[in-house]
């Protein structure tokens, strides 16, 4: 298998051995099926063995019969530090001293011996091999040896920039080792064999196999060139201000490049952030997309967003795949019925799947597999475990490797999540892979961690700007060698003032929820737990003033089935083309509606939460203007705080107030739901606005209250 896959050139393998200085395929494919012919050598061991002794080889048992049980990975590794290392003449040739040869040899060897998904455990006293056990590996490996008579190994692999080379390449490899075991054991192409056969009769025979067994790997699909915003979104005639940016924007330079793109809720970050990746792949510094988002709820509202726009991306004769990515897609219906089989690739089996979507069916049999796809979508941590120590981590980076990693909702990573993130990107930059995060909330402190992570992975010094207040919508651009930021307008028609009223029982939200139902508006109450969802939704419905048709409950405690069906009906029935059906309905959820998904609300009510969550949940308020002449709508959202004392209302108050300052508040604030205040402190009757994130906080404080 590994053979044919350096000759086909499968999942960048030639490229990689390209990179290590064999550029002759013949010669890197024939160095790679050597490397993969010491991957079970482990298996020689009698402890291994003994688990099935054929009668026609006429072994005899011996008197042992318990081992220590260990993997034959970390016994093949050991065989070769206790054993083989010394055995020269199983080394390929090379100008190197056999001192310096077994040292490169033994960078190899984790590589092919740790197959199943991490490496192989350094072990100095074990008893699982005997004598004869040795030899026969011995004898094995001399006999493979000249079917690959072209084997060079070159000299740069000892010096310093090769053994760096071979440290960051090898993650990539390995994962292709463990594509060819999997392939290479499947018995559906490599029939078991109950006669023995020589060495070399062997290799031609599974050579032919192996031609076959290539078939599962989908076949690599051809970039269409970037012909304008409306080739992927058709219904755009005026990109806003920040597709606009994206569009003229210079990403003619050499490597690995980031993009922080932050602008308001509703402003269309995610059109410009796929127009910038088609940019990217058309111009060949990509093959695909991975789109990370930060729960399952908002990946599926992704997916199907993709859906409808990620053909553009590749040739139309081309057969690309669309995969979900997350720990419950395998109860995701439309992703499902996307699937299509590899079997159908070069056959004349009729197919009736059409290209409007699809997945090749071999990245969808496990998520390990999944980033491997031409374009993914799926939550944020199926990238992040690329980086963690998690088995089979390297099939996530070889999945990410040639890719743009998209990461929307950034600012919802906590600090241990920051921190995954952050390296993530580093690995991203250090392998020349580009990178485009999204967010409307993002601090500096945030900012300056992404872009420093970035420049750690390129070896540079780039440091991210310094934002002033009024620096907002903003796009930074990080190169190798330069920091370029940009300040964009925001689009007129998602500018607008949230007033912000506490209200401090549930009775009050209660009647403000009746009272919007009889105006005919649609009205949510995001609540911060799932038992305070509960509760209200059962009062709403045992008070009788609204029909329990009219009343939606949703909230991640459901069974991931309910779920997806009230998800589906809540699209239905807020989404962005909703009319009649939207009118006198309620919603009371959690926070699974507040970020990446498309829903559109006239009045909302929101649990006390960090102003970062309000803005997002406010994101979802009167999202698609709906006035019929056009004009902005005054915005309303609540703010349930419960039976606060006066004092901690006053200490909310001033600690806003000091936000402000900073310009790190976005909201608007009436004072007449404060007429107790004592304002004294906080200066004369002024208005304080500051755009920032689309939305106005403004401050009028009465004059009586001086």
């Amino acid at each position: 298998m590994g053979y044919l896959m350096v000759k086909r050139n499968c999942f960048g393998l030639a490229d990689y051995f390209r990179q290590l200085g064999i550029s002759d395929k013949e010669q890197a494919a024939q160095f790679f099926a050597w490397l993969l012919c010491w991957h079970d050598i482990g298996k020689f061991a009698r402890s291994f063995q003994q688990l099935y002794l054929p009668p026609e080889l006429k072994i005899q048992e011996g008197a042992r019969k318990n081992y220590e049980k260990i993997s034959h990975s970390t016994l093949g590794y050991w065989l070769w530090n206790h054993y083989l290392s010394e055995c020269q003449e199983l080394l390929p040739s090379s100008s190197l001293s056999p001192r310096k040869l077994r040292r490169v040899i033994e960078m190899w060897m984790p590589v092919t011996t740790g197959h199943h998904g991490r490496p192989p455990d350094r072990m100095d006293e074990l008893d699982n091999f005997l004598p004869e056990d040795k030899a026969a590996a011995r004898d094995f490996l001399l006999a493979i040896k000249p079917l690959f008579p072209l084997i060079e190994i070159p000299a740069f692999w000892d010096d310093d920039e090769g053994i760096e080379l071979i440290k960051h390449l090898s993650w990539y490899i390995s994962a292709t080792v463990v594509l060819a075991d999997w392939t290479g054991s499947s018995t559906r192409f490599f029939p078991r064999v109950a006669h023995p056969m020589d060495i070399k009769g062997y290799w031609q025979k599974t050579l032919v196999q192996a031609q076959n067994a290539l078939t599962v790997f989908p076949l690599k699909a051809k970039v269409a060139p970037f012909n304008g915003i409306n080739t992927l979104f058709p219904f755009i005639e005026n990109p806003t201000p920040l597709q606009q940016k994206v569009l003229d924007l210079d990403i003619s330079q050499q490597g690995p490049q980031l993009f922080i793109l932050e602008d308001v809720t509703g402003a269309g970050k995610t059109e410009a952030a796929l127009i910038l990746a088609h940019r990217l792949i058309a111009a060949g510094k990509a093959q695909g997309l991975f789109f990370g988002l930060p729960t399952m709820a908002t990946a599926n509202a992704m997916y199907d967003r993709l859906v409808k726009t990620w053909l553009a991306f590749y040739s139309p004769e081309s057969r690309p795949s669309l995969v979900l990515a997350h720990s419950a897609r395998t109860l995701m219906d439309r992703f499902n019925e996307s699937l299509w089989s590899g079997d159908l690739v070069g056959s004349e089996e009729p197919d009736e799947q059409t290209f409007s979507q699809g997945c090749a069916a071999w990245f969808a049999d496990s998520n390990k597999k999944a980033l491997l796809a031409e374009i993914g979508v799926g939550t944020l941590d199926q990238a992040m475990m690329a980086v963690m120590p998690f088995k089979h981590n390297n099939l996530r980076l070889l999945g990410l490797s040639n890719k743009i990693l998209l990461a929307d909702e950034i600012h919802a990573c906590d600090a241990y999540m920051s921190c995954i993130l952050e390296g993530l990107i580093e690995r991203q930059a250090r392998g020349g892979n580009s990178v485009i995060l999204l967010s409307a909330t993002l601090s500096q402190q945030q900012r300056d961690k992404l872009v420093a992570a970035f420049a750690r992975g390129t070896e540079g010094q780039q440091e991210a700007p310094f934002l002033e207040k009024d620096d907002y919508p903003w796009l930074t651009h990080v190169t190798k060698s330069d920091v370029n930021s940009h300040r964009v307008a925001t689009r007129k028609d998602v500018e607008r003032s949230v007033s912000v009223g506490w209200l401090h029982s549930e009775q009050e939200c209660i009647a403000r929820i009746e009272s919007a139902v009889s105006q005919g508006k649609c009205i949510a109450w995001i609540r911060n737990s799932v038992d305070d969802a509960i509760k209200v939704h059962r009062q709403l419905l045992a008070r009788g003033v609204i029909p329990a048709s009219s009343l939606s409950l949703f909230h991640s405690r459901f069974a991931f089935s309910d779920r997806q069906r009230i998800e589906t009906e809540t699209l239905a029935r807020f989404g962005k083309y909703c009319s009649l059906q939207r009118a006198s309905q309620v919603i009371v959820c959690t926070q699974v509606i507040e970020q990446s998904v498309d829903i559109d609300l006239d009045e909302m009510i929101s649990d006390l939460a960090p102003i970062d969550l309000l803005i997002q949940r406010a994101g979802r308020l009167q999202r698609h203007i709906r006035d019929i002449n056009g004009q902005l709508l005054e915005v309303r959202a609540g703010v349930y705080v419960g039976d606060t004392s006066k004092r901690i209302r006053e200490m909310i108050w001033q600690q806003i107030s000091q936000l402000a300052g900073c310009g790190n508040v976005v909201m608007a604030w009436a004072t007449n739901t404060e007429s107790g205040f004592e304002f004294q402190t906080w200066g004369e009757n002024r208005r304080i606005p500051v755009d920032l994130d689309g939305l106005r906080l403004v401050s009028f404080l009465p004059v009586d209250n001086q």
